[in-house]
């Protein structure tokens, strides 16, 4: 990458960071810093952005993220402009960056209920609305007597049982495996619960620039559901990200119709604070 590409890719990441830190921008795919996100930017190239600009400045960006076959996550559009003209560019830009991909079917966004002008450009895209996403965020855990102790940071010693792990959850478990262990550092931590040999299940916690720490997966092995595994990790996450990052927020999202989870998530000190909604579009 040279120079100038470089500095473009910052002012991006920068402005990106910023706007997305504001609930009336906010959308879903993106990194948690803006070196997490000059990151999603320099893996994925210019192919998969599109950047709107007035003079030097930038008014608009949206992107992708090829995750599956056929399938991308859109990370926009992120924006502070409201006008109809603007609307009608913004559109234009997300048909060119998808007719930019004729591989990819589907697109999948994440779109804050308060980014008013982002649900209107869904509505001008005629995606189609699949449902709700809480972000729930507490600043302290309330008592709870959730056993933690088969929670233990990563190391590359569980690599192999992590392998199977993902096999048993992804279509492409070598790509994945390779993209999450890749991103680890000490603001982006895996943990995996680690039960009689086998890891059943992992946690990642990311932390921003703002002492705000985030739970951005959870998942658990088909064969251990409905066990706790999951309520354990978001609890040992939790109470790292305020002793060991002495954060001050800690956030995460779960789908609306997850009404249990709701529940332990709000015993747990958890409240919902935004809503982001869910929409597809698909290529005809």
């Amino acid at each position: 990458m040279d120079r100038n590409e470089t500095e473009q890719y910052e002012k991006i990441s920068q402005f990106l960071y910023e706007m997305n830190q504001q609930p009336e921008y906010h959308v879903n795919y993106l990194g948690r810093s803006q070196e997490r996100i000059m990151t999603q930017l320099e893996q994925h190239g210019p192919d998969h952005i599109a950047v709107l600009y007035e003079g030097n400045d930038i008014i608009a960006v949206v992107g992708i993220e090829t995750i599956t076959d056929g399938t991308a996550h859109v990370f926009g559009p992120i924006t502070a402009r409201t006008d109809a003209a603007t609307s009608r560019r913004i559109t234009a830009l997300c048909e060119q960056l998808i007719n930019k991909h004729p591989d990819i079917k589907d697109y999948e966004f994440y779109i804050s209920a308060q980014h008013s002008f982002g649900r209107l450009v869904m509505k001008s895209l005629r995606t189609q609305y699949l449902g709700t996403r809480y972000t729930m965020a507490a600043t302290r855990l309330n008592d709870n007597a959730i056993d933690t102790r088969l929670v233990i940071p990563y190391s590359p010693i569980y690599k192999k049982s992590f392998k199977t792990l993902m096999k048993n959850l992804y279509i492409n478990p070598k790509e994945r495996t390779e993209e999450l262990l890749e991103l680890l550092d000490k603001s982006y931590e895996l943990f995996i619960l680690l039960s009689e040999g086998i890891v059943k299940g992992y946690i990642v916690l990311a932390a921003n620039n703002q002492t705000t720490c985030y739970v951005d997966y959870v998942v658990t092995h088909k064969n251990y559901r409905h066990q706790g595994i999951g309520h354990q990790l978001v609890t040992y996450a939790a109470e790292h990200a305020f002793k060991e990052h002495e954060a001050t927020e800690i956030q995460l999202s779960v789908e609306d119709k997850r009404k249990r989870t709701i529940e332990f998530y709000e015993k747990l000190g958890f409240k919902k604070v935004d809503e982001l909604h869910h929409y597809k579009y698909s290529v005809n």
